[in-house]
């Protein structure tokens, strides 16, 4: 090893401490900068998943207000009084015969 490969070695050295603290700050910066992103990936995966979630709920939501204003609506009508009468109370009009069934497994 001569003189001027012991130079450039020293050289080399004093640029890359000198530089060191350069290259940690933008390692750092890239470091954090890719964790930040992740974590931007992830809440935004979540917030779409809620999203998607509630849409749904919305549009069930939805079709039973319909429901329950097409009940609202039909309850001053006769045949929707009796048919609820029949299926929610199991009551027969007069002149009808109620007939029972039974599930012989069951007894």
């Amino acid at each position: 090893m001569d003189f001027e490969e012991v130079n450039y070695l020293s050289k080399g050295l004093k640029l890359f401490t000198s530089w060191g603290w350069v290259f940690g700050f933008v390692f750092l910066c890239l470091f954090t900068y890719s964790y930040a992103a992740k974590k931007k990936t992830q809440i935004y995966q979540n917030l779409h998943e809620r999203v998607n979630t509630l849409t749904v709920l919305k549009e069930r939501a939805i079709l039973e207000q319909e429901e329950l204003k097409l009940q609202i609506n039909s309850q001053s009508d006769p045949l929707f009084v009796q048919q609820i009468l029949m299926k929610g109370l199991g009551l027969v009009p007069e002149g009808h015969k109620k007939i029972h069934f039974y599930d012989d497994s069951l007894r």
